[in-house]
C-alpha cells in the first residue's frame, strides 16, 4: 500500500541518525508501472542538506518540486491523474562514510535490516558465520556493514551461512548488519490536507472523495472515484437490493490508481442515449420515444458502498444517492479536482444566467485628410484597441443535503473546474471560480439549503491564441 503524496500541501521527509552531517535526497518521478529500482532517466532532483549545530536530522519539503509534474485535465473522461515518486536517500557522517542505519519519516524510505551477528570464520572476501541462515533473508545485492569500523561491502553470493563479498571488511569475531536498500515509490496526487490534520495526513483512502450525500439526474450514471490499492469492490443498491457489484483491480499502473467506478459499468458513458451508441445500437430520437425513456429512471440507484482495506482493517462507505425530480432548466454538471487530487461531479439544476463583460482600450485617431483639408464624418475618432471580451456564468443548486457542505467546501477550494452543458452535443467549458466566498448553510438555520456560485469562463470569448 503506497503512501500518498498530496502536492497542494508540504510534505515533509526526516532523515535521522546520531553519526549524522548531511543527507542527499535523489528523487525520482514518473508514470506507468511501478518500478523496484530507480531509472536515471526518471530522476528530476539531488537534494542535499547538511544537520544543523547538534541536530541530529535534516528535514527536507518534496511536495511543490513534485507537483510539476502532475496535471489534472478533464475532457469527458474520468482519468486517473498520478505519479510515482521514487526517493534514493543517502547519510554521510562528519569524515564523509556512508551511514546506513538511519530512520526516516514516512518510516517507508529507511533501509531495513536483513541479518545481524557475529563471525566466526575467516576467509578472503567472506562472512562466515556457522549459525546463520542467509539464505531465507539476504540477496545479492544488500550490503554488509562491519559493526566496528563501519566499512561495507556488497553481498555478491549468496550460501546459508556464507556471504560473498566485493571487499574483505569482515574477520572471526567481528559483529555486522545486513542491509537492504530501501527503494520505496509513493504516489502523488493533486490533493491537499486540511490545518486540522496536521502533518503528512494520512487520510483515510478507499473512496477517493469525502463521504457525502450525492446526487444524480434522471436517467443518468453517477461516477465514484476510489484508490485502486485498498479498494476491494464498490456496490451500487436500490431499495436494498444490490443491483451490480464491481471489484476494483490493481496492476500498479499510475493510469488506474485513481478509479472511477460508474453505476452503468461505463465511466465514459453516462446517459442512456449514449450507452446506446456505444453499444453500437441507434438512437432515434423521436416524440414517442422521448417520452417513452422520460417515464424510466435507467440505472437508478440510492446506495453506494466502497469496501476496502486498510493497513490494519477492513471498511465500509457507504453514501446516500438522491435523484433530482425534473426541472424545466437544462441540468449543468461542474468537475472539479477535490481534495484527494480526483475528479468530482456537482450538478447545478436550477435557473442558470449567462453574461458578457469586455475590456478595452481606447484611443483618438486624427481623420483630417491633410491633402483636401477636410475629414470623413463616418470614421472614428474614438476608437478602439485590444477589446476583450469575456463570459460568465451564475448557476443555482437544487435544494441539497447538509453533508453536501464539505463538496462545496472543495469546489471553492479547487483550482481546475469544468462545466458540462448536458444537451445532446455535451460541451465541456473550463471554469474559473467567481464567487470568493459562501456562507455554509446549516438546516437548522436554513430548513432549505441551495447554493447559487458565479463562474467565469477560462477563456476569452474573441480567440486570440497565438
Amino acid at each position: 500500500m503506497s503512501v500518498i503524496i498530496n502536492t497542494r500541501s508540504p510534505f515533509y521527509v526526516k532523515i535521522s541518525v546520531a553519526s549524522m552531517a548531511s543527507a542527499e535526497l535523489k528523487i525520482y518521478i514518473y508514470e506507468g508501472a511501478l518500478a523496484t529500482s530507480p531509472n536515471a532517466n526518471n530522476l528530476k532532483y539531488t537534494l542535499s542538506k547538511a544537520s544543523l549545530g547538534t541536530d541530529n536530522y535534516v528535514v527536507f519539503e518534496v511536495a511543490e518540486l513534485v507537483r510539476d509534474y502532475l496535471e489534472s485535465k478533464y475532457d469527458g473522461e474520468y482519468d486517473s491523474y498520478s505519479v510515482w515518486v521514487m526517493m534514493d536517500i543517502n547519510v554521510s557522517n562528519a569524515t564523509n562514510d556512508t551511514v546506513f542505519n538511519w530512520t526516516s519519516t514516512p518510516s517507508n524510505l529507511q533501509n531495513s535490516v536483513q541479518a545481524t551477528g557475529t563471525a566466526d570464520g575467516t576467509d578472503t572476501n567472506k562472512l562466515i558465520d556457522s549459525s546463520a541462515s542467509f539464505t531465507s533473508t539476504v540477496a545479492v545485492g544488500d550490503i554488509a556493514v562491519e559493526t566496528q569500523s563501519g566499512n561495507f561491502a556488497n553481498v555478491t553470493a549468496v550460501t546459508n551461512t556464507e556471504l560473498t563479498l566485493d571487499d574483505n571488511i569482515i574477520q572471526s569475531g567481528g559483529g555486522y548488519t545486513i542491509y537492504r536498500k530501501t527503494y520505496y515509490s509513493l504516489l502523488a496526487t493533486e490533493g491537499y490536507g486540511y490545518f486540522e490534520e496536521g502533518i503528512n495526513p494520512d487520510i483515510d483512502k478507499g473512496l477517493m472523495m469525502s463521504p457525502a450525500t450525492i446526487y444524480r439526474i434522471d436517467d443518468r450514471s453517477i461516477n465514484i472515484p476510489v484508490y485502486a490499492a485498498t479498494t476491494n469492490s464498490v456496490s451500487f443498491l436500490n431499495n436494498n437490493t444490490v443491483i451490480k457489484t464491481q471489484a476494483v483491480p490493481d496492476d500498479g499502473n499510475t493510469n488506474q490508481k485513481i478509479q472511477y467506478i460508474a453505476s452503468d459499468g461505463n465511466s465514459t458513458a453516462d446517459s442512456y442515449k449514449e450507452r446506446v451508441l456505444e453499444d453500437g445500437g441507434v438512437f432515434e430520437d423521436n416524440s414517442l420515444l422521448e417520452a417513452f425513456s422520460e417515464s424510466f429512471d435507467i440505472g437508478e440507484v440510492d446506495e453506494v458502498y466502497v469496501n476496502y482495506t486498510t493497513s490494519s482493517e477492513t471498511k465500509t462507505t457507504v453514501l446516500k444517492v438522491k435523484t433530482f425530480p425534473c426541472s424545466k432548466y437544462e441540468p449543468i454538471r461542474v468537475t472539479f479536482v477535490n481534495k484527494y487530487g480526483a475528479l468530482q461531479d456537482i450538478y447545478f439544476n436550477r435557473r442558470s444566467n449567462d453574461s458578457i463583460s469586455v475590456t478595452t482600450e481606447d484611443y483618438k485617431a486624427s481623420i483630417v485628410d491633410l491633402s483636401t483639408l477636410s475629414y470623413d464624418t463616418t470614421s472614428h475618432q474614438q476608437r478602439t484597441l485590444n477589446l476583450v471580451g469575456k463570459e460568465s456564468i451564475t448557476l443555482n443548486t437544487d435544494y441539497i443535503d447538509e453533508s453536501c457542505n464539505e463538496h462545496i467546501r472543495e469546489l471553492m477550494l479547487s483550482e481546475q473546474l469544468w462545466m458540462t452543458k448536458l444537451t445532446d452535443e455535451e460541451t465541456i467549458i473550463p471554469l474559473r471560480l467567481r464567487s470568493q466566498s459562501t456562507q455554509l448553510k446549516k438546516s437548522v438555520n436554513e430548513k432549505l439549503i441551495q447554493y447559487t456560485m458565479q463562474f467565469d469562463f477560462a477563456f476569452d470569448k474573441i480567440n486570440n491564441i497565438r
